[in-house]
């Protein structure tokens, strides 16, 4: 997992051609050991308001101590940054255990992804994180000059979206609600087909299923809620990938229903 210092310099400078005429775009560059070093294969528009990782984490932390959470991960590939905060009151308890609340904030150098963040899940124990897009969505952010100046309006949004009076708090206990049902499951021929059926190799490779298994069969407990857990670890603490880690997710709320 390549992870890069998150909060290097960063700025943007135009992009000429060989005879120095003005693209109209721009390229972001980081500055390790005093130099400047371009993002490969990275170019958007000048009017883009690139957002820096370190104003994401200001942010956060306001949030943080406004809300009463405490930063549990934060992650830099050199484009994509993930940062995210568990919540010291809001929780719910399931016969798996306590799960708390959490808050993502996501930002990127390329445009892959755009200054946003979204409700989900933290197994309190092991500070697994758990994504879904079919309880928590996303709030996203315009990047325009104006982010960084309006930071009262800025605060008051991320209030609103965080408020133990939302929504997003009900379908966090709705959430765990429906993936409770594992814990009592065991894992079966059945299940596991069941869950490849879900996510086929294509999506869940041999490679990432093999590592998951493995974490699996070092653990104490047989359940499915043991190989779910196994899965979250490794695509939230290994592998960093929150795009698996919600694909993991869906496919245990379905299996949860059956």
């Amino acid at each position: 997992m390549i992870s890069v210092d998150p909060y290097l310099p960063v700025r943007t400078v135009p992009v000429l051609t060989a005879e120095d005429i003005d693209t109209g775009l721009a390229r972001p560059e980081l500055q390790k050991d005093g130099l400047w070093t371009p993002i490969k294969s990275v170019a958007f528009s000048k009017e883009y308001n690139l957002l820096p990782n370190e104003k994401v984490r200001e942010i956060g932390d306001r949030f943080a101590d406004r809300q009463g959470y405490e930063i549990v991960k934060e992650h830099f590939d050199g484009k994509k940054f993930t940062l995210v905060y568990m919540s010291d009151k809001i929780k719910a308890e399931s016969t798996a255990g306590t799960q708390r609340a959490g808050i993502m904030f996501n930002n990127s150098y390329d445009k892959s992804v755009s200054f946003r963040m979204q409700f989900m899940a933290i197994v309190e124990i092991c500070t697994n994180g758990q994504t879904t897009n079919r309880f928590f969505p996303f709030y996203k952010f315009k990047h325009t000059q104006a982010l960084e100046k309006n930071i009262k309006e800025l605060d008051g949004q991320i209030d609103s979206f965080t408020s133990t009076d939302s929504n997003n708090v009900d379908r966090f206990k709705e959430f765990v609600h429906a993936i409770d049902p594992i814990y009592n499951m065991e894992v079966t021929k059945d299940n596991l087909r069941g869950l490849r059926k879900i996510l086929p190799p294509n999506r869940l490779t041999p490679n990432n299923f093999g590592k998951i298994m493995d974490t699996y069969l070092q653990r104490s407990d047989d359940s499915m809620w043991s190989l779910y857990n196994a899965g979250t670890e490794h695509y939230w603490h290994k592998k960093n990938d929150m795009n698996m880690n919600r694909q993991w997710v869906d496919a245990f709320l379905e299996i949860a229903k059956a």
